[in-house]
């Protein structure tokens, strides 16, 4: 077949046309990295509001790879397969995480990997990753978290207007102003409680007192150890005897409650029995002088004075073998 010149042209021009798409299509794959080796990881969340398979994966803002699976686990939670460049493989170790974040205020939703810390070890290859949970303006606003937000915020303004009402009486109102009246001297006692503590602290530990207080402590401590164990071994009759003196005087106390109304009542009258125990001794001791007068009795009175007078006093000390007879 024989082209004219004006096919030749279109025909090179078609060629060039494929080419270009070509190269076009390489280059995308490459700069997608279609061509390079990937490293499959997996994740959990609550919730896969703005995720979906082919959504993309950062690391510090760069594309670092893709989401391949979500799917929904046995207790209601999203699994989420994604994989990574292996040229980032060596930035994720077992203390990275996922998070979920809008670039901007709207746009899809894409996973945020974090870079881990050198000094741990690298994650294994379709290990579970933690994730983090985050809110932005968007999911805010969305129908199934705006329901439970409002039904939450009614809840809250029912609750404002039942206090409300509660403070519409009077005698209530008045009860608040007297409480917050009387948190002034309240907080003033308090300041001034405050302000003794602290002295009487620096009084206690000024010179080491509480260190010397708890040395001696120690110290009596230390000696009584030391002495119970003598005092049981010398004294093992102690603690019986202590009983017995602690019953008695328990018992004695007893009695003593019983006597005391008894020595209640007497008690008035013991002054007067006294006065008239005195009486009856001084008309005793004129009865007897008068009988010392009378006329049988003079006379041997008389004798027991002379005798009296004349009668030796017996010795304090008396000599071994004698007896204190008077001569």
């Amino acid at each position: 077949m024989k082209f004219n010149r004006f096919e030749r042209m279109a025909g090179l021009f078609v060629l060039g046309a494929i080419g270009s798409f070509g190269f076009a299509i390489a280059g995308m794959a490459i700069k997608q990295g279609w061509f390079d080796s990937k490293t499959a990881y997996q994740t959990i969340f609550e919730s896969a509001d703005g995720i979906h398979v082919g959504s993309a994966v950062h690391i510090s803002g760069l594309p670092a790879g893709e989401v391949q699976e979500v799917d929904l686990t046995d207790d209601n939670r999203i699994l989420v397969k994604f994989y990574v460049f292996s040229r980032f493989e060596n930035k994720i170790r077992e203390d990275s995480s996922v998070q979920l974040l809008r670039p901007f205020v709207i746009g899809e939703r894409i996973m945020e990997v974090t870079v881990g810390s050198s000094s741990l070890p690298q994650l294994k290859a379709g290990a579970k990753m933690s994730s983090v949970e985050s809110m932005d303006l968007l999911t805010l606003m969305s129908g199934r978290k705006l329901g439970v937000y409002m039904g939450s915020l009614s809840e809250a303004a029912g609750n404002l207007r039942a206090l409300a009402e509660a403070f519409l009486n009077k005698d209530r109102t008045e009860s608040l102003v007297r409480l917050f009246d009387r948190l002034t001297p309240l907080i003033s006692n308090l300041n001034t409680m405050s302000i003794e503590v602290i002295k009487l602290s620096k009084q206690a530990t000024r010179d080491e007192h509480f260190g010397v207080v708890f040395g001696e402590l120690a110290t009596t401590t230390k000696e009584l150890n030391e002495v119970l164990p003598m005092l049981k071994i010398k004294a093992p009759q102690m603690a019986a005897d202590t009983e017995k003196l602690i019953t008695n005087l328990a018992i004695l106390t007893e009695q003593f409650k019983l006597l005391t109304p008894a020595f209640t009542e007497i008690a008035p009258e013991l002054p007067k029995a006294s006065r008239r125990a005195l009486e009856a001794l001084d008309e005793s001791v004129v009865l007897l002088k008068a009988m010392q007068k009378s006329f049988f009795l003079r006379s041997s009175a008389q004798e027991v004075r002379e005798e009296e007078k004349k009668r030796t006093p017996a010795s304090i000390e008396p000599a071994k073998g004698s007896t204190n007879s008077n001569p």
